[in-house]
């Protein structure tokens, strides 16, 4: 009988430290995950500053050019902008599908596994 106490006393003591392993496991694995999407948003908002900025000075320059081709002082601007403001509707009419598009890739980041 006593022998089978410890027998049951030893798989008591591996079943927990079996599961405290695992939750220690889920638990860095969550970290890990997580400190892996924040990387990726903030590489993702850097880039994204940088090309805004880029944009910006695209935008000005192409509003200019349009200018001198067009003989005028705004025109230019004024295309420019209406090329912005129906880019803008197109998103915006398009804002769930947008939506889903970078929920999913947010859900596939969090779940790659890497080796």
């Amino acid at each position: 009988m006593s022998e089978a106490k410890e027998h049951w006393d030893e798989l008591k003591g591996l079943t927990t430290d079996y599961v405290e392993s695992r939750i220690e496991l889920v638990k860095l694995e969550t970290t890990e995950k997580i400190a892996r999407l924040i990387g990726t948003v903030f590489t993702m908002f850097i880039l994204f500053m940088v090309l805004a900025f880029v944009l910006i000075a695209f935008s000005v320059l192409a509003g200019a050019f349009l200018n001198h081709l067009l003989n005028s002082n705004y025109l230019g601007y004024l295309i420019v902008t209406g090329v912005y403001l129906i880019e803008f509707i197109l998103l915006y009419t398009q804002r769930r599908k947008v939506t889903e598009y970078f929920m999913s890739h947010i859900i596939k980041a969090m779940y790659e596994h890497h080796g």
